[in-house]
């Protein structure tokens, strides 16, 4: 008996007690308890459970009210729930307790970009990357160009992303971003290199072998740029590029390669591309003896569809194939946060340069959020 009393007692001499009037007794760590009660909020607030991320947050305000992560929590808490004035707010507060703090300045700094106000928010942005003890930098400066390519600073945008690369050379999704920015620019050669750079730190996806095609296909490429679709779609056929790719091949006017020809038998169909070298025993059978021609002679032959590669070029720029858009289509996109050009004309099966001229936009192709870019040429244009 005497050993069980023992034991309640070392247990409650361990335990944290709070009396009823609110106070707190001299061995309770208000700064510690706070900092727990932040960590369980933010992950009921990853988890989807916003009741309990607010309870723990509040807890941990009324146990810490002078302390900046308390506030910081409070913040980001508002600003996934869309309570942007409080989110502000909070974020001013956990600011003017901890005026160094890069993380938090980070963070204020991209909600400060998400609603549109750039210029403050890459003023908290280089606060952040002039803290002399902050390691993450290399993010900071990503989000720095992901904020400046919503607001339609491209130039802005590339600059960041290789400051980004200085702190971390390796760091895969700033090399992927970067060179989406130098093709949605038809800075093709930079593309390229960039490119490169990320195929050495990542692994082959459906996203970089289309953008290998881009770039190919813009530097007049076509045997390189035919060799990457077939990649795609023997690695991913069923990825929505692929899709794309072949939807294209199919709509996009056919290149018509000459050939030198000496008068013998050809053996197997010419063809461009690793996947249309194959041939068949019963296509080879179904052949026919070409014409006899004299050697400085040629031959046009026409690619099919599915081994055709798309060219952009003037000679296509002035076809109809993108241009053509159903009557049942969207007929504009309003801009939305970190979306630029390049990534639209993806999604809406438009060629770049069509939506640059369609809208009226420069080289660089810069648009901001809120714009509302035309999926329709002018003529079919309405307010």
């Amino acid at each position: 008996m005497r050993i069980l009393t023992l034991v309640a007692l070392l247990w409650l001499s361990g335990c944290v007690s709070e009396n009823q009037g609110g106070n707190f007794s001299t061995e309770f760590d208000q700064s510690e308890a706070a900092k727990t009660r932040i960590s369980l909020g933010l992950t009921y607030l990853k988890n989807g459970n916003y009741t309990q991320a607010k309870m723990n947050l509040d807890k941990a305000l009324s146990f810490a009210p002078r302390l900046a992560d308390t506030h910081y929590g409070l913040a980001y808490y508002y600003q996934v729930v869309g309570e942007a004035e409080r989110a502000r707010e909070a974020y001013e507060t956990a600011m003017s307790l901890a005026p160094r703090n890069a993380d938090i300045a980070n963070s204020y700094g991209a909600f400060l970009c998400q609603q549109g106000d750039y210029e403050a928010a890459k003023t908290f942005f280089l606060q952040a990357v002039n803290s002399r003890q902050y390691a993450n930098s290399a993010a900071t400066y990503e989000n720095m160009a992901l904020c400046a390519q919503s607001q339609g600073q491209g130039e802005d945008a590339i600059e960041y992303l290789n400051s980004a690369l200085k702190h971390q050379p390796g760091r895969a999704k700033t090399l992927f971003i970067l060179t989406e920015m130098y093709v949605a620019t038809e800075q093709y050669e930079l593309a390229e290199q960039t490119l490169r750079k990320y195929e050495k730190v990542a692994r082959v996806s459906p996203d970089s072998l289309w953008l290998a095609i881009e770039i190919a296909t813009g530097k007049g490429d076509i045997l390189t740029a035919n060799g990457y679709g077939d990649m795609l779609l023997t690695m991913y056929p069923d990825s929505p590029l692929t899709k794309l790719y072949i939807d294209r091949q199919q709509k996009l006017p056919q290149p018509v390669i000459k050939v030198k020809t000496k008068p013998q038998r050809v053996e197997e169909p010419l063809s461009v591309g690793i996947g249309a070298l194959k041939a068949s025993k019963s296509d080879d059978a179904d052949m026919q003896e070409p014409a006899t021609q004299n050697e400085d002679e040629t031959v046009q032959t026409q690619l099919a569809p599915e081994t055709a590669v798309a060219q952009i070029s003037e000679s296509t720029n002035s076809g109809s194939v993108a241009e053509n858009v159903d009557s049942d289509t969207v007929k504009y996109h309003i801009v939305q946060p970190k979306e630029n050009l390049y990534r639209l004309s993806l999604k809406y099966n438009i060629k770049l340069d069509t939506l640059k001229a369609w809208n009226n936009l420069g080289n660089n192709g810069d648009i901001k959020i809120g714009t509302k870019l035309w999926l329709v040429p002018p003529a079919e244009q309405t307010q």
